[in-house]
């Protein structure tokens, strides 16, 4: 059993206004937004997804449409 870590990439989103009807971001889903993110890591880093066994995520406000496990949701998304 392999104990080695390897970080490959760190990100953030675009942070915008997002209360409803307000923003370039309102109409997006929060995980649909991470999801684009992690698929731009994936072209960027020519990661093969399938090797990938843990995917760490923060989120600073867990509230509303994001207050389920959004890093899950997004990875699922991607």
């Amino acid at each position: 059993m392999a104990t080695d870590a390897l970080i490959i990439d760190a990100v953030r989103t675009p942070r915008g206004i997002g209360k409803q009807g307000k923003g370039g971001l309102a109409h997006l889903h929060p995980q649909r937004l991470g999801a684009t993110v992690l698929g731009a890591l994936q072209k960027r880093n020519d990661l093969k997804t399938n090797e990938v066994d843990d995917v760490i995520w923060g989120c600073s406000t867990q509230s509303g449409k994001q207050s389920a496990c959004i890093g899950r949701m997004s990875v699922l998304d991607a």
